[in-house]
């Protein structure tokens, strides 16, 4: 019998995974791919790393805490997995993305700047557009912030089974019982963190997830030089004429875990999709409208696209995370799934939540605006 078990090894199960190890909790962390694949919602080398949170200020006392987590897992293993090469916002001046950074901003005392012209001059940006700098955000390398939390997890004790599917679980008196296409494990608590499988899992609950294929779009320039980390900082451009935003980062070494392109993508709304159905690309359209993109904002550039990725993206109705027990389960479940491709700065934090959810059947952290109570 274990304690805890947790369903699905990506970002949020690889970092509970770790809370519960450290706090000496027999766990058992059930991956069906394995740690570190491509076929989630983690897949892509980089993440953005920021806290003047435009989408909701709710979220930023959750960032502050999560920026303490990356630091501690930094400290744990040596590695540099947040990056603090700053970001830079671009928008017109009342769009709800620079309205949104400067609220959180001012509301929490967050540092941002003003650009200046060396740090612009990749960019062509309209004069009337805003530039603003938070020279404490930058990016953290997914991948491997995945397996660096899987392996303190099992330095600590935890044990992780990967390549093995959950087929379904079932809720018994005392405990919970979980059937994979290898094993039968009885469990005290369940922790479910997985993605865009997550439906696959909870029978009706798909009215509430949606999931959508994100595509990802690799440059080599002419100049990869002048892309690096200490010469270019991550970047965001709420571009009027399309929902959304779009971002991208600097060119990242091998010896820094990265693949030597220029990563650039469109967060809004992608493809609905099955997951199943990640990788059938067709990107010739949203190829257009990138190099549209780059022609008016980079045009200093050079080089193409040589290679599209894709990942997934789990919706929520509103777009925020679900983080809560799961309806009539006797608080033996806990559910953290719709994270709306803006989950993974939040890594250390969501964690610690799950754990405490867990374990002590509440938590300290605000995550009130995030429960199912809300729908």
């Amino acid at each position: 019998m274990y304690n805890t078990i947790i369903i699905g090894l990506g970002s949020m199960g690889s970092s509970a995974l770790y809370q519960l190890a450290k706090r000496g909790i027999k766990a058992l962390g059930l991956e069906q791919f394995g740690i570190g694949h491509t076929k989630g919602s983690h897949s892509g080398q980089t993440r953005i790393v920021r806290k003047a949170y435009f989408e909701h200020p709710d979220y930023v006392p959750l960032l502050e805490e999560a920026y303490k987590g990356w630091d501690s897992i930094q400290r744990e293993t040596g590695k540099q997995l947040f990056h603090k090469n700053g970001l830079v916002y671009f928008g017109e001046p009342g769009h709800k993305v620079m309205e949104g950074v400067e609220f959180s901003a001012n509301t929490f005392n967050i540092r941002l700047a003003r650009m200046i012209n060396e740090q612009l001059k990749m960019f062509e940006i309209p004069s009337h557009f805003q530039a603003l700098i938070e020279p404490e955000a930058g990016f953290a390398v997914a991948e491997e912030t995945i397996r660096s939390f899987i392996g303190q997890a099992e330095k600590l004790g935890a044990e992780v089974q990967t390549r093995e599917t959950v087929m379904g679980w079932r809720l018994k008196d005392n405990y919970v019982e979980v059937h994979t296409d290898k094993m039968e494990y009885h469990t005290e608590k369940l922790i479910l963190t997985a993605g865009a499988y997550t439906n696959q899992l909870i029978h009706g609950f798909s009215n509430q997830l949606t999931v959508t294929r994100q595509l990802i779009f690799w440059i080599k320039p002419e100049h990869p030089d002048q892309f690096a980390p200490e010469r270019f900082p991550c970047w965001v451009v709420a571009e009027p004429e399309y929902p959304g935003i779009f971002y991208g980062f600097p060119i990242l070494s091998a010896e820094q875990g990265g693949n030597g392109l220029l990563k650039i993508a469109h967060h809004a709304p992608g493809e609905f999709i099955h997951p199943k159905d990640l990788n059938k690309l067709n990107p010739e359209k949203e190829k257009e409208k990138l190099r549209s993109f780059l022609k008016k904002y980079l045009p200093e550039i050079g080089g193409d696209i040589v290679e599209v990725t894709a990942c997934l993206y789990t919706y929520s109705p509103d777009e925020h995370f679900i983080i809560d027990f799961l309806p009539d389960t006797n608080s033996r479940v806990v559910l953290a799934a719709g994270f709306s491709g803006h989950g993974f700065k939040f890594v250390p934090v969501v964690g610690e939540i799950l754990a405490d959810l867990a374990l002590q059947g509440k938590t300290e952290l605000p995550i009130d605006f995030l429960r199912l109570n809300r729908f």
